[in-house]
């Protein structure tokens, strides 16, 4: 997966750069969470070789990462927006929570029954490998 980052970073003209290469690492090394750039930043500056990385080029770097299909953004109702690797080989889907935003990711077989009854049967060709449902959890729809 890695190597499909920088194959995106070099087919984008964009070099690899430290920070970009550790920033991809943590993304990695924590892949199935859902990261803020804060937690980001934490985890990269945790280490000594890269205390001088600043959070906005975190921000920057998330932010070019989305642009060019490298992260997948999650933006929460009552916090900061939330990042993952995005799967390239399967659907993605999330349930949301708009009140606490807990994030619930929904199995392989779910997205794959939704594509193949909703989409397929439209005739829609999905572009994007994610989707977003936003609503209330159980516990915050009482």
């Amino acid at each position: 997966m890695l190597n499909q980052a920088y194959h995106l970073l070099k087919e984008s003209n964009l070099r690899i750069t430290p920070q970009r290469k550790a920033i991809l690492e943590i993304l990695y090394n924590c892949r199935g969470h859902h990261l803020e750039a804060e937690n980001i930043y934490e985890l990269l500056t945790a280490t000594a070789s890269n205390k001088r990385v600043g959070l906005a080029t975190v921000y920057r770097t998330m932010e070019l990462f989305e642009k060019i299909g490298i992260v997948s953004k999650l933006s929460m109702e009552n916090s900061s927006a939330r990042y993952e690797l995005i799967m390239y080989d399967k659907l993605h889907h999330h349930l949301i929570c708009l009140k606490c935003g807990q994030l619930v990711e929904l199995d392989d077989r779910i997205a794959e029954e939704f594509k193949n009854r909703i989409l397929e049967d439209k005739g829609f060709e999905v572009a994007n490998k994610s989707m977003k449902i936003y609503g209330y959890c159980s516990s915050c729809k009482r």
